[in-house]
């Protein structure tokens, strides 16, 4: 068991290393992250497409929904035309606008928000208002300017991964500090 943990605790530091080096090299060419992060858009989507029609086969005939099916086979469709392809790049330029329109919406659904926290007297309202307005000309700006979106894509994707390697490097010494811990409370 020992041996296990230890080796647990070396494949944290060693992938959070990894991890906080791919954020750090992904801040450095962010526009060229987009068309990678479209080629693993496309590895998801055939994955998802087979497990949709390995479920659909495995259902029995009566509960066989034959729209989960056609879900699997466009998954696997536009997943296999985006991996092996040109959708890999029509992906990548398309990405910018579909992360705006999600911005712009999020930001509009807010504000419409903050109207019923007000009518239920909620003090929060005025927050969510801000930041709904926020959002709102944020993913308008974001929608006319496919640059800047896909470098705030990709600056996130890499702010995710760095704190989430530095996460990793922190478990690998907590982990040692819980085991010394635990030897001491077994009298080892």
């Amino acid at each position: 068991m020992k041996k296990i943990i230890n080796l647990m605790r070396w494949m944290l530091l060693i992938s959070g290393i990894l991890i906080v080096i791919l954020g750090i090299t992904m801040l450095f060419s962010p526009l060229d992250n987009l068309v990678t992060l479209a080629f693993f858009i496309g590895i998801l989507m055939v994955i998802s497409g087979v497990s949709e029609i390995v479920s659909f086969c495995g259902e029995k005939k009566k509960y066989r929904s034959s729209w989960m099916l056609a879900s699997g086979i466009l998954s696997v469709l536009f997943g296999a035309w985006t991996v092996f392809g040109h959708g890999t790049e029509a992906l990548a330029a398309f990405l910018p606008f579909i992360f705006a329109a999600w911005v712009l919406s999020s930001g509009i659904m807010r504000v419409v928000g903050s109207g019923y926290l007000k009518s239920e007297g909620s003090f929060l309202w005025g927050w969510m208002l801000t930041f709904g307005i926020l959002g709102t000309v944020f993913g308008f700006l974001l929608l006319f300017s496919p640059i800047l979106s896909g470098v705030v894509i990709s600056f996130s994707l890499a702010l995710i991964l760095i704190s989430h390697g530095i996460d990793n490097i922190i478990l690998f010494y907590r982990i040692k500090k819980i085991g010394n811990y635990i030897r001491e409370r077994l009298g080892e």
